[in-house]
This record gives structure tokens, sequence and C-alpha cells, in this order.
């Protein structure tokens, strides 16, 4: 099982992939030489073990909305709300689409709401009803990045293309390069995907900056009960 991750490619095939391969060639070469891509995805799961049985599939509209419901029924929040234009803007998206990412870093330093809100939809929810509620999403599941395997043959070729552009301008020493060519990139699937995909996750404690409150959050709940160390 050769798996294609920012944690294992070297200096020697980078350079490989540089001289070697024209861009017009690199999927075919890519599937031919690799049969997963290392790829990270992240939330705030009440349930972990559930990702590993059911795996990850797009929003339901109705019961994100009843989810948000039950929220504002706990707060109380009682004043009248519309959110209808907010799914609008989702609509296409989240509910067809699985985000992935191939730097799990990006989670810490560049998009590290989705550690501390989890959904991106109910955050957007919360933000468009009253600023105040997202707060409640922080005491909702444990922040989680997930660390999952994905067949190359479940990614379409668009979705990798770009990585030999990324590849052939990448300069500096090898950290660098691999920072280069990895953060910041987004792989899409459409429908759902496996949980057998997932080869581990973690809980990051790291601080965060948190963007959309200017502060900061610290998660301090290393291990769930799937990770939990053996007593």
């Amino acid at each position: 099982m050769k798996i294609f991750a920012k944690e294992t490619l070297s200096w020697k095939q980078l350079q490989f992939i540089k001289k070697n391969i024209p861009a017009q060639d690199f999927v075919t070469w890519l599937r031919g030489n690799y049969d997963y891509l290392m790829c990270y995805h992240a939330g705030r799961p009440i349930d972990v073990n559930s990702y590993y049985v059911n795996g990850f599939v797009p929003a339901d509209f109705d019961k994100s909305v009843k989810r948000f419901e039950e929220l504002l029924r706990s707060i109380p929040y009682t004043r009248p709300y519309d959110v209808q234009h907010v799914l609008d803007t989702y609509k296409g998206q989240t509910d067809r689409f699985i985000y992935f990412i191939l730097d799990k870093d990006d989670f810490i330093d560049g998009a590290p709401h989705y550690l501390i809100y989890g959904s991106e939809l109910l955050l957007s929810l919360a933000q468009n009803v009253a600023s105040f509620i997202k707060d409640y999403l922080k005491t909702i599941g444990i922040p989680t990045i997930f660390h999952c395997s994905i067949p190359l043959d479940q990614i379409e070729d668009f979705e990798l293309k770009g990585l030999h552009e990324r590849i052939r301008c990448s300069s500096g020493d090898l950290d660098a390069r691999l920072n280069q060519i990895f953060s910041n990139y987004s792989i899409i699937i459409e429908q759902s995907v496996s949980g057998t995909y997932i080869v581990g996750h973690d809980h990051p404690t790291v601080p965060l900056i948190d963007y959309h409150s200017y502060g900061s959050y610290k998660n301090n709940v290393a291990f769930c009960p799937v990770c939990a160390p053996a007593p």
C-alpha cells in the first residue's frame, strides 16, 4: 500500500517528478505509483467512533436545522429568526460534497474554526441568528482531525492535477517545498466517503487563534473512548 503524503514524500521523489514527469502525464504516473492520497478532515464529533462506522456524508440540511433548533432551545433563545438564506448559500456545496485537505497543520494555523466550532454550516447559522450563539458550539463534541488514506481511484483527475504545478514551482529546503505543495490544497469528493479509509485521528491541544471572536481557544481533551490509552 503506497500513500502519497506530505509526511512521506522525499527530496529524491520530488526531484524525480520535477525532472521526469510532464504535467500531462502526472495523474497517470501518480495512479500508477501510488494507491492512496493522505487527506484530513476536521470537526467536533460527539461520537468519534461513528465516523469509523458510517464514514463522512454530505450535510443533511433538515438534520442540521433540527440540531440547530435543539441548540437554541437549550440556551434558550426565543427571538424570531430566518436562516433560509444561509441554507441557500450552502446549497449544492456541503449538501453534495465532502471536503478534505492535504496538510493537517492547516487546521491549526489557517482554518482552526473547524476544531473550535465544528460544522461550518452550524457556525454560519449561529452567526446569522446571534453572534453569541456560536460560543455554545465550542461545548459540543471534541475537536478532532481524522487522518484518511483515500484511494486515488475515488478522486477525480482534476483534483490531482494541481499538485504537479505546485511540485514544479516549489523551492527552498524540503520542509519549505512540502509546505508549498500541500498547504491550503483541498480535495473535494462528491457524496459519501467510507469510514474504512480512516487510518487514525487526533485531538489537538495546542492553542488556536479564534478568528471569529478575536480571541484564542485551547482544547484540553486529548483522548476519546476510541483512542484512550489502555488502563
